[in-house]
């Protein structure tokens, strides 16, 4: 089976070589060198993880900034080839491991990539992709939805139905699309997401 977070990975990196390190992201405050450092580091330091989720320890959170300062500093070619090829000793050198880690991943933060552009286009994904973006969204949806206060209903059509939110105000809003930009609406990607939305 294709391994899509293989796919992202290598598009993703062609379109930040192409791009340069200082164009825009969808990612509040960062440009792509601050993308390509996030990256970089989720796939080759597994071990600065917990300072990202333990800021407050001081041991911790200094060692998330001394890796950041030293990926952040290496030539954008070489921070691009980290991106494209994990270290050896990374998960995401073990084809399992990496689709169901990293596919989501790649794809939105490609698409955090792509759709800054000013000249941004649509691309067609194959039905496989779709498939594996609607049984992560699937996974993830009450999660990602908890503290929408209405009932909100994802649609794929052809994929099938997911249901989130508190449900706290009596309306119900539904959005129909493809998995692929259901997945973009439900990590916030809003006003770039092509979804189409009613209200009941």
């Amino acid at each position: 089976m294709t391994n899509f977070a293989n796919v992202e990975r290598r598009h993703l990196a062609a379109l930040l070589r192409r791009l340069g390190p200082d164009a825009p992201t969808l990612c509040e405050g960062w440009r792509t060198r601050d993308l390509a450092v996030h990256l970089v580091l989720r796939g080759g330091r597994p071990d600065i993880l917990a300072g990202r989720v333990l800021p407050r320890v001081p041991v911790l959170g200094e060692r998330v900034r001394r890796a950041e300062q030293t990926v952040a500093g290496q030539p954008w070619e070489e921070l691009v080839r980290k991106v494209e090829h994990p270290p050896l000793y990374s998960p995401a050198r073990l084809g399992p491991v990496d689709k169901r880690l990293n596919t989501v991943e790649y794809f939105v933060h490609h698409e955090d990539v792509r759709r800054a552009q000013p000249q941004w286009h649509e691309r067609p994904l194959l039905h496989d992709e779709e498939q594996t973006l609607w049984r992560s969204l699937t996974l993830m949806a009450k999660v990602m939805l908890k503290d929408e206060e209405d009932t909100v209903v994802l649609i794929a059509p052809s994929y099938g139905a997911v249901r989130g939110g508190r449900g706290r105000t009596g309306t119900v809003r539904v959005l129909r699309a493809a998995p692929s930009e259901l997945l973009l609406w439900a990590f916030g990607r809003r006003e770039q997401a092509k979804v189409e939305l009613t209200v009941e």
